[in-house]
């Protein structure tokens, strides 16, 4: 790909100007359409052990998609046949397959059964979830953890409330991590800001952070007020980039369109940021995409945006594939 600079360009460590960059990530979807585009280089082997098992050749690295939303088609009445609506199994599975990912986390899985974790067990984990307000919400979670859920998420935080303090002492007891989505304007009593008192109360529970708040606040000048996806250069010195330093339990997923806009809006920042918090990143989708190739795919756009950061090979192998599989006991070979 030929690239053109300005005079008023600035490079990126990655060898692109950043005005290329976000012109490729924004072209990014349209690439999606055609999975083989997204291919830089083949998927490199694993560093250790076995070489991880490959879709037969995907878009990128092998990887463990740790944000996903899926119910089973047993939900859907006649096994997806008729009735209900969303996405099938078998369209998760085409998805999954299109991004080269070879196992993932189901967020809200609770203690559904579903037909592509019987083929491949080892490969997928189920989380605990409550759904929307009303009811017992705490009850609900715990079912789903001794029904073999192995963690509790996605939920929003709503601050320091009976409901999470009830399923941070369950993430506590039980052993399991537990993800966050931080979205302050939302829950306007759920102040981010104050988050890293509840990290501090609960220094065994694995936290994973995720959404608008979290992503925002890599900028030290992040505001709730200013938007849900900021962009321009990132102003060092954010809450999450001080708090992933700070404490070891806690830990985050690229998902969704916070974690691509935050990859795309500082391409310098983005590359060290990863690189400094290798060990507390995970890759995550966070799409309803029923191919992997659609215009709109966030798992695609994601994609070349990271390929484009040219990350080490050592650091790709932690954020695609083994941080996740360290943290959920998943296969990769």
């Amino acid at each position: 790909m030929h690239h053109i600079c300005t005079s008023n360009c600035q490079h990126s460590q990655s060898g692109m100007t950043r005005r290329d960059f976000l012109t490729v990530a924004s072209l990014a979807a349209v690439a999606a359409g055609v999975p083989s585009m997204l291919a830089q280089d083949p998927a490199p082997p694993a560093k250790a052990g076995k070489a991880p098992v490959s879709n037969g050749g995907g878009p990128t690295h092998p990887l463990i998609d740790i944000h996903v939303h899926q119910s089973p088609d047993s939900m859907r009445g006649g096994s997806g046949k008729k009735g209900g609506g969303g996405r099938t199994e078998a369209q998760f599975v085409a998805h999954q397959k299109a991004v080269n990912a070879i196992g993932g986390v189901i967020l809200g899985g609770n203690a559904y059964e579903y037909e592509f974790m019987k083929e491949n067990p080892g490969r997928y984990v189920r989380f605990a979830a409550a759904g929307p307000a009303g009811g017992d919400r705490a009850a609900a979670v715990e079912a789903a953890l001794k029904g073999g859920a192995r963690g509790i998420g996605e939920h929003r935080w709503e601050g320091d409330i009976p409901f999470t303090r009830a399923i941070l002492d369950m993430a506590r007891d039980y052993k399991v991590p537990i993800l966050f989505h931080f979205q302050e304007a939302l829950y306007p009593a759920a102040v981010y800001s104050e988050f890293y008192k509840t990290i501090e109360k609960y220094p065994t529970v694995t936290f994973i952070g995720h959404a608008i708040d979290w992503w925002g606040a890599v900028d030290k000048n992040y505001s709730v007020k200013g938007g849900t996806y900021p962009r321009g250069r990132v102003t060092p010195g954010g809450l999450t980039d001080q708090w992933l330093a700070r404490y070891p339990n806690l830990h985050c997923d690229l998902s969704a369109q916070s974690g691509s806009t935050a990859i795309m809006r500082d391409p310098d920042f983005a590359k060290d940021f990863i690189t400094r918090h290798q060990d507390k990143i995970m890759w995550g989708s966070d799409c309803t995409c029923t191919t992997g190739g659609m215009p709109t795919c966030w798992s695609g756009i994601k994609l070349v945006a990271l390929n484009f950061l040219q990350l080490p090979e050592d650091v790709q192998q932690k954020i695609y594939l083994t941080n996740a599989a360290k943290m959920f006991g998943l296969k990769t070979a």
